[in-house]
């Protein structure tokens, strides 16, 4: 009976150090997922804003080009708006 005590111990002992174990693998998982996402996020982040600069800075660009276009060519650049314009109104008009 003794005999079925102590094994029956050593039994409850083993349960509560693989539980332990267990616990910290699931513990030391969620970390790395988390750290994981963490470090997506941020990748992602970056990814973004650096778009956003060449997004900006091209845009940028293109108005300064543009309005220096303009304003050598005054006239050129109002018949082109007027007939971008007459363009819209006909096709419009159709529908």
């Amino acid at each position: 009976m003794e005999n079925q005590m102590h094994a029956g111990s050593k039994l409850a002992e083993g349960k509560d150090k693989f539980s332990k174990a267990i616990g910290g693998a699931v513990d030391e998982a969620t970390d790395l997922v988390k750290d994981f996402s963490t470090r997506n996020l941020q990748t992602a982040r970056q990814a973004l804003a650096h778009a956003q600069e060449v997004v900006t800075d091209g845009a940028k660009q293109y108005a300064s080009v543009t309005d220096g276009y303009v304003r050598a060519n005054p006239w050129t650049a109002l018949g082109g708006a007027a007939a971008a314009g007459l363009l819209v109104g006909i096709l419009l008009a159709r529908r």
